[in-house]
């Protein structure tokens, strides 16, 4: 368990490096502006509680017209962290939460990934995930942070019971239909972003979306999960 530690914290730190570069697999363009940030996304209901968040329905984005994935393109963000080494400097989506910490996701066992919040929003955000053209499930481990990291704190296993495990140099992970980042505590900087660590399972190629609900936004970010071998896996 303590080599597979290691290695996580390892390609953490690669993947925060190289996102300091500016480096992403994906073109990357200018922040949106707040005016036009959630153009083209869900609308949705009023939400003050976890259980709020569940009630919203996910969204089922279009495939192109050619059937293909409109896989959604990494932007620029500028991440304030007043704590540690800061974040990564790119994500995927509007905000005022972000995919970030990886490019690419592939079928099978796990991907690591950085979700960040923007400072402006201090409530808690329900992440879920589901194929746009098929069945393939996502699923989710809970938060986790790491001593001398500067992630926003472990988060607590949803409600329901484990949809999958993964196995890896003999540590067992445990995976949920859902990933729950909790609020921000009363005594966190009220400039600072919040960074979370988690892990997700996907079970099959295919274009998938992430949906991210919070108390004041509904967004969905599409990817392309390739049909390929996770490099080094």
């Amino acid at each position: 368990m303590v080599g597979s530690i290691k290695r996580t914290l390892f390609a953490v730190l690669v993947g925060l490096v190289t996102a300091g570069c500016g480096a992403t697999a994906i073109g990357a363009h200018a922040t949106p502006s707040p005016q036009t940030a959630q153009a083209g996304q869900p609308s949705f209901a009023p939400a003050a509680s976890f259980a709020d968040l569940r009630s919203r329905p996910l969204n089922q984005p279009a495939l192109a017209a050619d059937g293909s994935c409109p896989s959604d393109p990494s932007h620029d963000v500028h991440a304030v962290v007043t704590s540690g080494k800061g974040g990564p400097n790119f994500g995927f989506g509007p905000g005022p939460a972000y995919l970030s910490g990886i490019t690419q996701l592939y079928p099978g066992a796990f991907d690591n990934e950085v979700w960040m919040i923007d400072a402006s929003y201090r409530g808690p955000v329900l992440i879920r995930g589901h194929q746009v053209n098929g069945v393939g499930a996502v699923s989710f481990e809970p938060p986790t942070t790491f001593a001398g990291m500067n992630f926003s704190g472990a988060g607590a296993p949803p409600p329901g019971a484990a949809v999958a495990t993964v196995t890896s140099a003999g540590e067992v992970m445990t995976f949920y239909a859902e990933l729950d980042i909790p609020a921000a505590e009363p005594a966190f900087p009220q400039t600072s972003w919040r960074l979370f660590f988690a892990r997700t399972h996907i079970d099959a190629p295919g274009c998938y979306a992430f949906q991210l609900d919070g108390f004041t936004f509904s967004t969905v970010i599409v990817f392309h999960v390739l049909d390929a071998a996770r490099p080094g896996g």
